[in-house]
């Protein structure tokens, strides 16, 4: 028996506009005093007429262009029909037949997940369930809301995870969204059902999509649960897929488990039919190359490029997590196309470096090319503390090396004489190392401390093996 999880996932995108789609009110609704953000537009109030916010409108163009999708020249929104509290108008502004675009795809380890579509809507209102009561809050409602929708691409929760952090890796690259998913700026819900393969037939269990998760972790075990729950509901039952037994459950993350909410909706029960306030969208090919043409350099295309200058690609893919921090150690290399000073910065960036909270990408680049040019006069450990010495102060770092007498000695001549009295000082040593050259390390730490910590050790190993041939 062979069991294939087929997953799908809606992503849901709060941009971080100043007003809400269709109205000028504040769209920043995060810990916000409820209902203070709102006007007869987000309110649904009778004879409030809706104006699109262009600027949601590109950027949703702008992320689908990102993920490989190709615009729709003609497009309009439609009206999505539902009764719910937290949907004022009773219908929720978005699109069906035409989205902005549709058609892209991501690739995860080689694995490529197709897109759908990209589209544009605006965010409901927020319900809060207080002990007996429900209350309203409607800063929410009317926010611009980019809905990705993923074909059933994926096969477990691991890839599903992944997807959403690449997607979520995108979204901060352009700078349309903090794309949070514990501060709720970016949503997903999982559809999940299972393709069965018992050797005499094929089989595919009922879909289930998943509302209300609210993590990443959250979404790997509520799509493990599902593919558990619906195995073994298969084996008990026997029940198969059919046009008319799709389920929205929802997930409780104390129980770690889905819960049956509702027979899920079909395209046909939202009754859509095109937004009569707001007139067809038609995109030009100027349009759409002014768009593409202000989309930044992605990761993929980061990664390509730092691989070019010999890094590997764990080191390539680390610099590339977060565009800030890509973009300060293209500062710190400043052009430089030399592979070991790539190495080296990587080195100090994704060590030592990235663990401490200093801006980075305030530290002059010509601190890093200094640094490295004397890379076999200092230790490592007092690079490090260099660097972060001259963010703090703003001083050269090889001024504060010579005060600090940091300099290690790389004259041949000096330790060639340290190394021959360690040698007069420690014959036990000696005779140790014939039988063991890796009790070197001794001796190394011999002529260190008689330097006062200021011999080259890579150099002073090499003197004494030269010796004690």
């Amino acid at each position: 028996m062979v069991i294939t999880p087929i997953i799908g996932l809606e992503v849901h995108v709060e941009l971080k506009t100043k007003s809400k789609m269709f109205c000028d009110c504040n769209a920043d609704h995060f810990h916000v005093d409820p209902n203070t953000h709102t006007c007869p537009v987000c309110l649904g109030l009778p004879g409030a007429l809706p104006v699109p916010n262009k600027t949601a409108i590109d950027w949703c163009l702008k992320l689908g262009l990102s993920l490989g999708c190709s615009v729709n020249k003609q497009s309009f929104f439609e009206r999505k029909n539902y009764f719910y509290p937290d949907l004022p108008k009773g219908y929720q502004i978005s699109q069906y037949q035409k989205p902005f675009t549709i058609g892209g795809q991501i690739d995860i380890d080689g694995h490529l997940i197709r897109i759908n579509r990209v589209h544009m809507e605006e965010d409901t209102g927020k319900s809060v369930h207080l002990n007996d009561l429900t209350l309203l809050d409607y800063n929410r409602s009317g926010v611009p809301l980019v809905e990705i929708v993923s074909e059933p691409d994926i096969e477990s929760p691991q890839m599903a995870k992944k997807y959403l952090n690449k997607i979520q890796q995108i979204i901060r690259y352009l700078s349309i969204s903090d794309a949070d998913i514990e501060k709720g700026s970016m949503r997903c819900e999982p559809t999940v059902n299972l393709k069965i393969e018992t050797g005499e037939e094929t089989v595919y269990t009922p879909l289930a999509e998943i509302k209300n998760v609210a993590s990443l972790t959250g979404v790997m075990t509520a799509i493990q649960f599902e593919i558990d729950r619906q195995y073994q509901d298969w084996q008990q039952t026997g029940i198969t897929k059919n046009s008319s037994n799709k389920t929205t459950r929802g997930w409780d993350a104390d129980k770690n488990q889905t819960f049956l909410q509702r027979e899920k909706e079909g395209s046909a029960d939202y009754r859509y039919f095109p937004e009569p306030d707001i007139p067809p969208f038609e995109f030009t090919n100027e349009d759409i190359e002014a768009i593409r043409s202000v989309i930044p350099e992605l990761p993929q295309e980061k990664i390509a490029k730092y691989k070019s200058l010999g890094l590997s690609d764990y080191d390539a893919s680390l610099l590339a997590e977060d565009s800030d921090f890509s973009s300060s150690f293209e500062k710190a290399i400043d052009k430089s196309t030399d592979p070991q000073f790539a190495k080296f910065v990587t080195n100090l960036m994704i060590g030592p470096l990235k663990t401490i909270s200093i801006d980075i990408g305030k530290i002059n680049p010509i601190h890093f090319k200094n640094l490295f040019d004397h890379k076999s006069e200092l230790s490592s450990t007092a690079i490090k503390q260099l660097i972060i010495d001259s963010y703090q102060s703003g001083t050269d770092p090889l001024s504060l090396a010579k005060d600090q007498n940091l300099f290690q000695v790389s004259d041949t001549g000096k330790i060639e004489d340290l190394a021959k009295k360690v040698l007069a000082d420690n014959p036990k040593a000696i005779d140790d190392y014939k039988k063991n050259p890796n009790s070197i390390g001794f001796l190394v730490g011999q002529l260190m401390k008689l330097s006062a910590g200021s011999a080259n050790p890579a150099l002073a190993r090499q003197i004494l093996e030269k010796l004690l041939i």
